[in-house]
């Protein structure tokens, strides 16, 4: 059996005839379906304020007009196919300027409620997909915080902003996740790379700690400490990802020799090897040297 339906908009602007599909009306086994999207219709609040109230008002006189007229003629002339697109197209006169009813369609399906409803949701419907909120994997930065920042709150300084006032020829702030001294300097920098940064924040996040370390080197030496033996440690466990460049950037650092990059590359499991270190030697806090 042929089943008859009509797209109900609501013409946004006239002159360009940019409109939005807000409803439907269907004529199928002798019945009429009809639907209009309240997802839809907030959105013409939206961009159309003024005839909001209008349409509203609109869409509940057509509402009767269909309960009252044309569902109780369609029962009466049930087997007749042309009455019941003839009676699609009289929806016509409630054209005023914003809200339109398309010329009937003609679609050779047999319609109940279930499946206008899917036909409805499929169509016309405002189908918005919920945003699938990227899990954020805190291991890292959870290790990091309890093998090293934790235990040596009180001893060395712990997330500590170096600024460039604070060192000689330093030229931009820096955050370390710890900075201490006694005897030789001690500093701590974590990156993650299974956070998936931008590559090109976490090349210039190394560069900017290896130019931190040799201004460090010079501050201390100024304090008559050995640069040689000062310790830099950088914070960085192997990539889990799928992304080439997070791989290549891990396989250069891995490989790099420490003494020509000032910074010993550790990993998470081998920082409270450093924290032992810090408190076997009675470290102090960076701010003491620079106060």
């Amino acid at each position: 059996m042929k089943s008859f339906y009509s797209i109900i908009r609501f013409v946004n602007n006239p002159l360009s005839k940019e409109n939005l599909a807000i409803g439907l009306i269907m004529i199928s086994n002798n019945k009429v379906y009809y639907k209009f999207s309240n997802q839809k219709i907030q959105l013409v609040e939206k961009i159309n304020p003024l005839n909001f109230k209008l349409l509203e008002y609109t869409i509940a006189k057509i509402n009767n007009f269909i309960k009252n007229e044309i569902e109780q003629e369609v029962s009466l002339f049930s087997d007749d196919h042309k009455v019941n697109f003839e009676y699609l197209k009289r929806l016509s006169i409630y054209n005023n300027g914003f809200l339109q009813f398309d010329n009937p369609s003609v679609i050779n399906i047999d319609f109940d409620e279930v499946k206008f409803n899917d036909f409805f949701h499929k169509y016309i419907d405002l189908v918005i997909k919920p945003v699938e909120k990227k899990v954020i994997d805190n291991t890292f930065s959870k290790t990091i915080k309890k093998v090293f920042g934790d235990p040596l709150a009180d001893i060395i300084n712990i997330d500590y902003k170096i600024k460039k006032t604070e060192i000689p020829s330093l030229f931009f702030d820096y955050k370390l996740d710890g900075i201490g001294y006694n005897g030789v300097i001690y500093t701590v920098k974590s990156i993650d790379l299974n956070s998936e940064k931008k590559i090109d924040l976490l090349r210039q996040d190394i560069s900017d700690f290896e130019s931190l370390n040799s201004r460090i080197d010079l501050f201390g030496k100024s304090k008559e400490f050995d640069p040689d033996k000062n310790e830099h440690y950088l914070v960085i466990d192997n990539y889990k990802g799928k992304k080439a460049s997070y791989h290549e950037l891990y396989d250069i650092l891995s490989k790099q020799n420490s003494d020509d990059y000032k910074y010993h590359l550790i990993n998470s499991d081998q920082l409270k090897d450093v924290t032992s270190d810090i408190k076997k030697a009675n470290a102090h806090k960076f701010t003491d040297l620079i106060s």
